[in-house]
């Protein structure tokens, strides 16, 4: 302990301080004070800038960076944004690639996650199958809903009508390559032949629609529905339900079925393979 002592009675000593002309070695300034006291000193000044530049900065990064509450709910609104602009892009571009595909007469592409929400909200056992009992046993007797064999060479088709009601617009292609039916509310859509559905999605001038593709080279589109029953992939037969007339799109003026036939990439007369009206 005599060490420490030592030290500590050194600290206490009066020691001068003083800055003096080089030339003349007059005082220009000087002080006497003792070594413990200018380290207190000093490490006071240390903690008093320290503190203030701490506090200076903190406010200044506070400012800088903003609240980061706001930002956070910012972002994730801009990124909801994003995701459904980026959904929306998707499915249109998935859309006109289809349709391409298909006036080139080739297998359209499968597409995943662009099928209607409200595929899900929709009861299906509540839907009205208004399936006749023509086409009841129309069913039973064409094997696999789709042809009967007429000949070694060549087979009969029968196909159902989506929908029966007023026909608002004839077919009148390339203007109108199909043909408008105005029927009841919330009327059932049926397949009007077995076949597998190659698009079901929305787009802004046709609102939701559904395409099947069916044996025969013979393709149905079916917009303007107010609610999608099918998705991408499903099969389905002669009659079944497969949307509900609605009014969706920009090219409408009311509820009611636009419907398509195409034959070998062609738009053909859908008035000439069944009637729509009752």
């Amino acid at each position: 302990m005599n060490w420490f002592k030592k030290f500590y009675r050194r600290l206490q000593k009066n020691v001068k301080y003083s800055a003096s002309d080089p030339k003349t070695f007059d005082d220009i300034w000087s002080f006497q004070s003792t070594t413990i006291r200018l380290v207190s000193l000093f490490l006071i000044i240390v903690i008093a800038v320290g503190g203030i530049s701490a506090y200076l900065f903190s406010g200044l990064f506070a400012d800088l960076a903003g609240d980061p509450k706001i930002d956070r709910n910012k972002l994730e609104e801009q990124e909801i944004l994003i995701g459904e602009l980026n959904q929306k892009v998707k499915i249109q571009a998935n859309y006109i690639e289809n349709i391409r595909l298909i006036l080139d007469g080739k297998v359209p592409m499968r597409i995943d996650g662009d099928t209607i929400t409200q595929v899900h909200q929709v009861d299906v056992n509540k839907v009205r199958d208004n399936q006749t009992r023509a086409e009841s046993q129309l069913s039973k007797e064409v094997r696999n809903d789709i042809s009967t064999p007429k000949s070694s060479k060549e087979s009969i088709i029968f196909f159902g009508s989506p929908v029966l009601g007023e026909v608002s617009q004839e077919f009148k292609a390339p203007n109108h390559p199909g043909i408008d039916v105005v029927t009841t509310k919330n009327e059932t859509v049926k397949a009007c032949l077995g076949g597998t559905v190659i698009y079901s999605g929305y787009t802004r001038k046709d609102g939701h629609i559904l395409i099947v593709a069916h044996t025969g080279d013979y393709l149905s589109v079916y917009k303007h529905n107010k609610t999608l029953l099918k998705k991408v992939g499903q099969k389905v037969q002669l009659g079944d339900p497969i949307a509900i007339v609605g009014n969706t799109g920009e090219n409408t003026s009311g509820p009611h079925l636009h419907f398509e036939l195409w034959y070998q990439q062609t738009p053909v007369n859908p008035a000439d393979y069944m009637k729509f009206t009752r």
